[in-house]
């Protein structure tokens, strides 16, 4: 007999990219800033197929350790 897979099975799963609605929410401020940002080169993005754009998980936690280094 074979276990049925619940959809809480990939909960320990990690997000590696972010959309940027959902980069904000990790940031704690507004989508705008997070495009804005994207545009000044504070934080890079990439394009994932034609039109989903997405940002590293790894690039929110550089910019983060960025921020706190200066701000010391």
């Amino acid at each position: 007999m074979l276990k049925s897979v619940s959809p809480r099975a990939d909960q320990g799963l990690r997000k590696m990219a972010l959309s940027y609605r959902e980069a904000a929410n990790a940031l704690g401020v507004c989508e705008r800033l997070v495009w804005q940002m994207v545009k000044d080169g504070h934080i890079q993005a990439f394009r994932c197929g034609k039109r989903s754009v997405r940002i590293a998980v790894s690039e929110i936690e550089r910019f983060i350790a960025e921020q706190s280094q200066e701000g010391r």
